[in-house]
């Protein structure tokens, strides 16, 4: 059985849920407080919390994952010196979005931040699958059993309405927070995202707005008297979190 089958009713939303690249919005009041449902990794004492929407669709994400996190896990999250957490969206392809979602919700809890990375480091073989028509649910199947979950486990909750419904839930808390782009960040309480200065301003044209950069609250933000290259790379991520830790204990 194909997870597109399983997970058919996801297709509905992808006209209102489907994602633009650079879009920016404004960040909801409370989307940068963690909530109950949201999986927390790092020193609990630590004084800067990091959220990142992300898709397991995404590929975007998925270069974030496998090229930056090993930087801000090693240097940032083991010290002791940041939370980060993680809050999946429901991006095109549907099913796959949702497939990875709630196969993370169905590997043990301890678990969890693994299979997200076992989900994004298998992402092209799981499009190349899809393409080729072979079994995607097998390779879903291998990410649950090496994570501690079982592909008995798996299909039962592709099968369970409410973890359909709960994929659903989160796509559209995304949206009710202002979030358009995957990945995105909220760093310090406010969206952290690329795009163009201007971005939001009427009459802004992207045609001639230059390179992108990295916007904090709607506003270029800037380090050191400059504005930051909109690149997910080990050293501008390395340069962002610098930034704020050394904000944060200005302000202490």
């Amino acid at each position: 059985m194909s997870v597109t089958r399983l997970l058919a009713g996801l297709s509905v939303l992808i006209a209102a849920l489907a994602l633009p690249g650079m879009a920016q919005a404004q960040l909801a009041e409370g989307a940068g407080e963690l909530r109950p449902t949201d999986r927390v990794t790092g020193d609990p004492d630590a004084g800067l919390l990091i959220i990142e929407y992300a898709s397991f669709a995404c590929p975007h994400c998925a270069h974030f994952q496998t090229e930056v996190w090993p930087m801000i896990q090693t240097e940032f999250v083991e010290t002791g010196l940041i939370r980060y957490s993680i809050r999946p969206m429901l991006t095109a392809p549907p099913q796959i979005a949702g497939a990875g979602v709630i196969l993370t919700e169905c590997v043990p809890e301890d678990r969890y931040f693994d299979a997200v990375d076992l989900l994004f480091h298998e992402q092209a073989n799981i499009f190349q699958t899809a393409r080729d028509g072979g079994d995607v649910l097998a390779v879903y199947d291998r990410i649950a059993a090496a994570t501690g979950g079982s592909a008995e486990t798996l299909l039962a909750c592709f099968r369970n309405t409410e973890m359909n419904e709960h994929v659903t839930a989160l796509a559209v808390q995304a949206s009710e927070d202002g979030v358009t782009s995957t990945p995105s960040f909220i760093i310090a309480g406010e969206l952290l995202s690329i795009g163009h200065p201007g971005d939001g301003e009427a009459g802004h044209n992207h045609a001639t707005a230059g390179p992108t950069i990295f916007l904090h609250g709607g506003e270029p933000l800037m380090i050191a008297g400059d504005t930051v290259p909109g690149r997910l790379d080990g050293d501008s991520f390395r340069r962002i979190i610098l930034h704020f830790l050394e904000e944060s204990d200005s302000a202490d």
